[in-house]
């Protein structure tokens, strides 16, 4: 079984995931947000997804096209946790930094996804 982390954006959306066993998050790509909405469904269907946990904060609340994404990905049918992810995109690039990755603006909506599902994963044995 499978958690998938979603950092949703307008126009680009990072996914990440991880195995129930070693409880770490990894990159795992980058899609169009046009494009979101059937890959979640395609992986889901591939992967035992056991739950989908999307980065989130007031400011995205506030977004009609957000509340949209969270409505269409209920329909899929699998339990959606909301994280925070106030300062997630910060990490990430200093992250990629840290790594010495190039083209960080390119890379850092997967790696705010992770540190995203990393959260979750770190806090979920606390709550």
């Amino acid at each position: 079984m499978y958690y998938l982390g979603i950092d949703w954006g307008q126009s680009k959306c990072g996914m990440a995931i991880a195995d129930r066993e070693n409880r770490i998050a990894s990159a795992y790509k980058q899609v169009a947000e046009a494009d979101i909405y059937q890959e979640v469904l395609n992986l889901v269907q591939r992967e035992k997804i056991k739950k989908i946990i999307i980065g989130s904060n007031e400011k995205l609340f506030q977004r009609k096209i957000f509340k949209l994404f969270l409505t269409k990905i209920k329909e899929i049918g699998i339990p959606m946790v909301l994280e925070n992810e106030d300062f997630s995109t910060q990490v990430a690039q200093r992250n990629l930094i840290e790594a010495k990755q190039k083209n960080i603006e390119r890379e850092d909506d997967v790696e705010s996804a992770r540190v995203i599902l990393q959260s979750w994963l770190d806090n979920k044995g606390k709550k």
